[in-house]
C-alpha cells in the first residue's frame, strides 16, 4: 500500500506540474494574442493616419491647382469680355474710317472666338468629369481630315510668318479609319493651336506614320519655345497650365491638353511629348488602325 501510495503521489505531482506548465503556456499564449491584437490595432491606426495625411496632402495640392486654375480662368474670362465690350463701344464712335471699323470688327471677332473656345473647353471638361462624354465611332478618310485641318489653320499660321506642312502616307483606298471624327479633329486642333501659340519663328508640321499593322502614330511638330523637362508630364493634368505660375504666361487656361489626353485614351490610344527648351516640341499620339 505504501508503494502504491508513493506512486500515486508521484503521478499526481507530475500531473500537477504538467497542469501548471499548461496553465503557464496558455497564459503566455493569451498574453501573446493580446499583444498581437494590440499591435494589429496600433498598425491599423497608423495606416489610417498615413491614409488621412495622404488625403489631406492630395486635397491641399488639388486646392492649390484649382486656385491657380480659377485665378487664371477669371483672367481669361475678363480679357475677352473687356475686348468685346471695348471694341463694341469703339464702333459707336462717329467719324470712324472704313479701315478702323474693319480693324475693330476683326478684334471683336477674335475676342468672341477666344471666349467661345474657353466655354467649349469648360463644357467638355465638365462632361468628362461627370462621365457624360461618349464615343461615336464612324468610318472616316483620315487623309481628308488631315487636309481639312490644314486648310483651317493655313491662313492663321501663314499670317504669323510660319511655314506650315502636313504629311500623309496611306493611299486613298486604305485611308479609312474607324474612330470618332469629332474627337480626332479636336485632338489635332488643340495640338496645332498650342504649336501656333508657342511658336514665333520657324515651322509647324503635322501628320501621321504607320508604326505597326494596327497603329497609326500622329505627330504635331513645332520650332517654338519648348517645354521644361520638369513639366512635360504635368502639362497633361487637369487644372494645370505650363506657365500658370509665370507672370508672363501665355493666354489659355491649360484645359486643352488635358481634354486631348482624355480623348486620345477614349479612342484607345496614348499621347506623349518630346521637347527641348528653345528648340521646340513634338507631340505624338497613337490610334488603332485596321487597313
Amino acid at each position: 500500500m505504501d508503494i502504491q501510495t508513493k506512486t500515486d503521489r508521484k503521478l499526481q505531482k507530475e500531473i500537477n506540474e504538467l497542469r501548471e506548465e499548461l496553465y503557464f503556456l496558455k497564459a503566455i499564449k493569451d498574453i501573446d494574442n493580446h499583444k498581437r491584437k494590440q499591435l494589429e490595432h496600433e498598425l491599423e491606426i497608423a495606416k489610417e493616419k498615413i491614409t488621412t495625411i495622404g488625403k489631406i496632402e492630395k486635397a491641399q495640392e488639388s486646392d492649390k491647382l484649382k486656385s491657380a486654375f480659377l485665378s487664371n480662368i477669371s483672367h481669361e474670362i475678363r480679357t475677352p469680355m473687356n475686348g468685346i465690350l471695348g471694341f463694341a463701344n469703339l464702333l459707336k464712335e462717329p467719324g470712324l474710317t472704313g479701315e478702323q471699323q474693319q480693324e475693330y470688327i476683326r478684334l471683336l471677332n477674335e475676342s468672341g472666338e477666344r471666349m467661345l473656345n474657353l466655354i467649349n473647353d469648360l463644357v467638355d471638361i465638365s462632361k468628362i468629369e461627370a462621365g457624360l462624354m461618349a464615343v461615336e465611332i464612324v468610318e472616316l478618310d483620315i487623309n481628308e481630315q488631315i487636309e481639312y485641318v490644314y486648310s483651317s489653320f493655313k491662313p492663321e499660321v501663314e499670317q504669323k510668318g510660319l511655314q506650315f506642312t502636313f504629311k500623309t502616307i496611306i493611299s486613298v483606298k486604305e485611308a479609312m479609319l474607324k474612330t470618332d471624327r469629332d474627337k480626332v479633329i479636336t485632338i489635332l486642333t488643340n495640338l496645332i493651336k498650342n504649336a501656333i501659340k508657342y511658336t514665333n519663328l520657324g515651322a509647324i508640321e503635322f501628320g501621321y506614320t504607320i508604326v505597326s499593322s494596327g497603329t497609326l502614330e500622329f505627330f504635331v511638330k513645332d520650332t517654338g519655345i519648348g517645354i521644361p523637362k520638369s513639366r512635360q508630364e504635368a502639362i497633361f493634368e487637369r487644372f494645370f497650365h505650363s506657365d500658370i505660375f509665370n507672370k508672363k504666361a501665355y493666354q489659355g487656361v491649360g484645359l486643352g491638353l488635358s481634354i486631348t489626353k482624355v480623348y486620345v485614351e477614349m479612342l484607345g490610344g496614348k499621347i506623349w511629348v518630346e521637347s527641348e527648351e528653345g528648340k521646340g516640341s513634338i507631340f505624338y499620339f497613337s490610334l488603332p488602325y485596321v487597313a
